[in-house]
């Protein structure tokens, strides 16, 4: 009985030791993984957003389609609304 506990303790302790030595080698991959995250919702948040006036539509204002002061999402909501 003695026996057959210490076996599940050495098991325990082994499969714990391997957990902690996998999450030691993955670490560099998880850093490298969160820059690229936090570049990227950096470079994404810095954008200004405009609604289109025909739709509602938000867009990144940049990509909008510019009539005077007037934003739209597409020529074609550009054309419909100004004729």
């Amino acid at each position: 009985m003695g026996r057959l506990f210490f076996i599940l303790v050495l098991l325990a302790v082994s499969l714990y030791g391997v957990k902690l030595l996998r999450a030691k080698l993955d670490e560099p991959s998880r850093k490298s993984r969160k820059l690229d995250r936090d570049t990227s919702t950096t470079a994404s948040n810095n954008q200004k957003i405009v609604k289109c006036l025909h739709c509602g539509l938000h867009i990144p204002e940049k990509e909008a389609i510019k009539k005077g002061d007037k934003n739209f999402c597409s020529i074609e909501h550009a054309s419909r609304h100004l004729s």
